[in-house]
């Protein structure tokens, strides 16, 4: 599973979710905490349609977290100010950089992402009911 992708299905997730798995690699492994969860500014970077061109639109409050687990470093920056979903990111981070081939943490992430495809089809069916067409007159 790419960094990208794990990054995007556990930015989805609950701090509930997260905690379940991080809780279950903690009583596998050793975790130290190099940084503790902390709020933090990130920019962000946008690309303007017209001209193609990059700027940056502002800051969001972020959470960043630094661990080891069996002295792999994990990192995690989450969005928003939640610092246990933040150091369970960092946690299933640091393990999965490890090389591990548990089959069962990567199948609870699996699910996670199949609960989050769910939940937007859910959505944007209930957002198309709202779709309006609009014709203009003359053409």
């Amino acid at each position: 599973m790419s960094k990208q992708k794990l990054s995007s299905i556990m930015a989805g997730a609950s701090g509930e979710e997260l905690s379940a798995i991080a809780n279950q690699i903690k009583t596998d492994s050793v975790v130290r905490i190099l940084k503790e969860p902390q709020k933090t500014l990130v920019m962000v970077k946008v690309r303007e349609s017209v001209k193609n061109s990059l700027f940056y639109l502002g800051e969001v409050l972020a959470t960043e977290c630094m661990v080891t687990v069996d002295g792999i470093k994990g990192v995690s920056v989450i969005a928003g100010d939640d610092f246990h979903k933040a150091a369970s990111a960092a946690i299933i981070d640091g393990y999965l950089n490890g090389n591990r081939d548990n089959e069962e943490i990567l199948r609870q992430i699996e699910a996670l992402e199949e609960k989050q495809k769910k939940e937007r089809e859910t959505l944007n069916r209930q957002l198309r009911k709202s779709k309006v067409n609009f014709n203009v007159m003359g053409e």
